[in-house]
């Protein structure tokens, strides 16, 4: 899409300027999410398990990843 904008229009600035934003909201995401698996690999209180069964668990947090994303 950045190829119809030309080289220093407001348009394409803006589009990265949207791009960064998004980017970084995933990446604090992910970067949360790790660092509560962290937590709970190594602390048995804190327990992620949501759904009480590992398919459920991984619906859950994909849909919960692509919900931060977008």
């Amino acid at each position: 899409m950045l190829q119809r904008f030309p080289i220093e229009s407001k348009g394409r600035r803006k589009k990265l300027q949207e791009v960064g934003y998004v980017t970084t909201i995933c990446f604090t995401c992910f970067l949360v999410r790790c660092i509560m698996m962290c937590f709970n690999a190594f602390d048995k209180g804190a327990d992620l398990d949501v759904l009480n069964h590992p398919i459920l668990n991984l619906i859950y947090y994909l849909v919960s990843l692509m919900n931060g994303c977008f």
